[in-house]
C-alpha cells in the first residue's frame, strides 16, 4: 500500500490553545497545491482510480484545514479523525495502528496521514528505510510504498511545499 504522510499547511503563529490555530490564506494555498500532487500521485500510482482509501487527520484545527483544501483535488473514500496522531503523538502507536487497521482493510492502497511536527518526522523515519526523521516544511508530503506485514517501506517521492 502507499502511505502520504503529510504535514498541515502554514497557521497562525502560536499561542494558547494551540489545538485551535487556524491555517493562514498562505497554508491553504499550500495545501490546495499539494492535493494537486497528491491527485498526480494516484493517476500514476493507479490506472483503476484517484480516490484516497482513508485519511487519518489530527484533530487540530489546522490538520482539518489541510485536509478540507487536499479534498478540492482529491477524493477520500473514508476519513477517520484520530487523536494519536497530534504533535506528541507516539509514532510507534500510530504505526501500529497502520498495521493493524491494513489487515482489516485488505484492498487497501492509499492512505493519507494529515498531522504535525514533530510526529510526521519520527513517523516518516519508523516507516521508511533510510528517511531519517528529516524536518517537514508545511505541506510537505512523503509518499512511501509501505509492506505493513514487514513494517518498513521505502520512498517512492517527496513533495517539498510552496515557500
Amino acid at each position: 500500500m502507499y502511505i502520504f504522510i503529510m504535514r498541515h499547511g502554514e497557521a497562525e503563529p502560536y499561542r494558547d490553545g494551540d489545538k485551535s490555530r487556524q491555517l493562514t490564506s498562505f497554508g491553504t494555498t499550500q495545501a490546495e497545491h499539494a492535493a494537486k500532487w497528491i491527485f498526480k500521485q494516484l493517476k500514476e500510482l493507479s490506472a483503476e482510480n484517484e480516490i484516497l482509501d482513508t485519511a487519518f487527520v489530527s484533530p487540530y484545527t489546522r490538520t482539518l484545514q489541510t485536509l478540507e483544501a487536499v479534498k478540492t483535488s482529491v477524493s477520500i473514500a473514508d476519513v477517520q479523525t484520530q487523536s494519536m496522531i497530534t504533535p506528541m503523538g507516539d509514532a510507534e502507536d500510530v504505526q501500529d495502528y497502520i498495521d493493524a487497521y491494513s489487515q482489516l482493510q485488505p484492498t487497501l492502497q492509499f492512505m493519507l496521514i494529515v498531522s504535525h511536527m514533530p510526529l510526521v518526522s519520527l513517523l516518516a523515519d519508523k516507516l521508511c528505510v533510510g528517511f531519517n526523521a528529516k524536518i517537514f516544511d508545511t505541506a510537505d508530503i512523503l509518499l512511501i510504498d509501505y509492506d505493513p506485514i514487514e513494517g518498513k517501506g521505502k520512498q517512492v517521492s517527496f513533495y517539498q511545499s510552496l515557500t
